[in-house]
């Protein structure tokens, strides 16, 4: 009983046992359950389980004769219509599985926005998904650093009739956020501030920093902007909402 004869065998959904038991079937022919447990070296009561097993995937055969049954393992080309069938029943479901498999594999990667000329490029991204966008700790310096770039994009965030939901910082400028036609804006409590702002939208979700050199780092992974969701939705709730005159 060679070791790659168990693993191909194996391969085709038998257990080891299965497969001991039908390799030495094969090799001293038509028997009864006991020769062949104690010819395999394994307890009988788990050779006539893996016969039975067997039986059903059309790999031995059996006869009765003088009140004994005796079993006797089917040519072995039979193994390879069991790989068909298994081949086939894999076919079936396949495209099911790969389904399940890109809704559940979520694609993660990390793209890195530097300087004025990648911070448009970020906020063009935002746009593209036509989706809600969220700005936690937001500060109002991108309308600072990019006040004619900006004030497009708030056009465009208009036009599209994004909703977009700002939880701005403690001491953040309140000002540019009220072009908004589908946004709500909200202020955190005194003390809650940090250079660091935080953007979400879609399955992405982002860590930008207005210093000298602006940077913006995306991450794309449901899982990591879900956990950015909790914490956003647990501050907005200690915002205190800012109500804006509508000219």
């Amino acid at each position: 009983m060679k070791p790659e004869h168990i693993g191909v065998l194996q391969t085709l959904g038998l257990t080891v046992i299965e497969t001991k038991t039908y390799l030495t079937s094969l090799e001293i022919g038509k028997s009864i359950a006991g020769a062949i447990a104690e010819r395999a070296h394994l307890h009988r009561r788990n050779v006539y389980d893996a016969l039975e097993n067997l039986l059903q995937k059309g790999l031995v055969s059996y006869t009765i004769s003088n009140g004994k049954k005796y079993w006797n393992a089917v040519h072995p080309e039979k193994t390879l219509t069991l790989a068909k069938e298994n081949e086939n029943l894999i076919a079936s479901v396949l495209p099911d599985l790969i389904s399940k498999f890109s809704a559940s594999k979520l694609k993660q990667t990390v793209e890195i926005f530097e300087g004025l000329g990648g911070m448009k490029s970020f906020f063009d991204d935002m746009t593209k998904t036509k989706q809600e966008i969220v700005m936690l700790f937001a500060t109002g310096r991108a309308y600072s650093r990019l006040p004619f770039y900006m004030k497009n994009w708030d056009c465009k965030i208009n036009q599209e009739k994004i909703k977009i939901k700002v939880l701005l910082n403690s001491d953040g400028d309140k000002k540019p956020y009220k072009n908004y036609k589908y946004g709500e804006v909200k202020i955190l409590p005194k003390n809650f501030s940090t250079p660091t702002q935080i953007f979400i939208y879609g399955d992405k979700s982002a860590v930008a920093i207005w210093s000298e050199e602006p940077l913006a780092i995306l991450i794309t992974s449901t899982e990591v902007t879900n956990g950015f969701k909790k914490y956003f939705e647990f501050l907005w709730k200690l915002g205190k909402r800012i109500k804006y005159r509508r000219i």
